[in-house]
């Protein structure tokens, strides 16, 4: 998965986790690097926050990480879905 515009923001890469212990998460670049992501106290400690991560391993789903911070982004790069509106059956 290559993303369309990082010319910007170059320290931006989509991952994919490869693996999770207690304390990191390892995770493999669109290049093929491997980076190494360590978990704070309060990630390791949110159940819902290391479910995520773990259903995205399960899943191969890539994820955006800045490459220079070590860092998950608690979002994605993709828009918010559009609301569609419903028409009411009179």
């Amino acid at each position: 998965m290559k993303l369309k515009e990082t010319d910007s923001q170059p320290n931006i890469v989509a991952a994919k986790i490869i693996a999770i212990s207690g304390k990191k998460v390892t995770m493999v670049t669109e290049e093929g690097h491997l980076l190494t992501v360590p978990l704070t106290k309060e990630y390791r400690r949110d159940r819902t926050r290391l479910a995520s991560l773990k259903d995205i391993l399960r899943a191969g789903i890539w994820i955006p990480v800045n490459k220079k911070l070590h860092k998950i982004f608690n979002y994605d790069w993709l828009a918010g879905p559009t609301p569609v509106p419903v028409k009411a059956n009179h």
